[in-house]
């Protein structure tokens, strides 16, 4: 299953999945997310620039943090997914229609590599977490560096995104908070460092080096 869900092609970034993702994302999940949470306004929308390929890297606190990020910063975004969320049928669906491929992060296949290099001929912009896993301790820490090599081989700059789930005194439900930075470019010598520091100015977050 690894190997036929990290192996996209040009091909399978095509419009219907686009038009999934939107309607998936901008349609259904990110109305839940509002029955949630308060959703408050994102910020930095004026970041991204038009006809830019991004590699839209972010910290990871909740399950609806990939959905929600597409819909509220207006990209097509692939992301790059852990196995578990191909293993059954249903979540198998929604994130290969939503253009999610696999990658194995204890060891990067080359087909996932290929399959977001393939992203370079596409309308798609990449989507990573760093760290791999959801965390919400108040730290960035534990993060992975491969992106930034990626980010150079498809030319594209690094677009730091940061989820912001916090308590609301004045609310039962917890605020949720979508903030973009300013991209990166790819040619940067300390891309990762730059992107950590972005990330956990906007997000609030003690960033650890590792």
């Amino acid at each position: 299953m690894a190997n036929k869900y990290s192996a996209n092609t040009t091909k399978s970034f095509n419009i219907w999945r686009r038009i999934f993702q939107y309607i998936a994302c901008t349609g259904v999940i990110i109305n839940i997310v509002r029955c949630k949470y308060n959703l408050l306004k994102t910020e930095g929308l004026e970041n991204i620039e038009k006809n830019k390929k991004y590699i839209v890297a972010s910290n990871h606190v909740t399950g609806f943090d990939p959905f929600a990020i597409a819909s509220r910063v207006h990209l097509t975004i692939a992301y790059m997914a852990k196995i578990q969320l191909f293993e059954t049928f249903w979540s198998m669906v929604l994130m290969n229609w939503c253009g999610a491929f696999v990658v194995n992060r204890d060891k990067v296949d080359v087909s996932t590599i290929k399959t977001a290099l393939s992203l370079k001929k596409t309308n798609w912009h990449l989507g990573i977490f760093p760290q791999g896993t959801r965390c919400n301790n108040g730290k960035l820490e534990n993060i992975m560096k491969g992106f930034a090599s990626i980010a150079k081989k498809l030319e594209a700059d690094v677009l730091p995104v940061a989820v912001i789930v916090k308590d609301n005194p004045n609310s039962k439900k917890k605020d949720f908070q979508i903030k973009i930075g300013k991209p990166i470019s790819y040619t940067e010598a300390d891309l990762v460092n730059k992107w950590a520091i972005a990330v956990s100015e906007l997000a609030g977050l003690e960033y650890i080096p590792s």
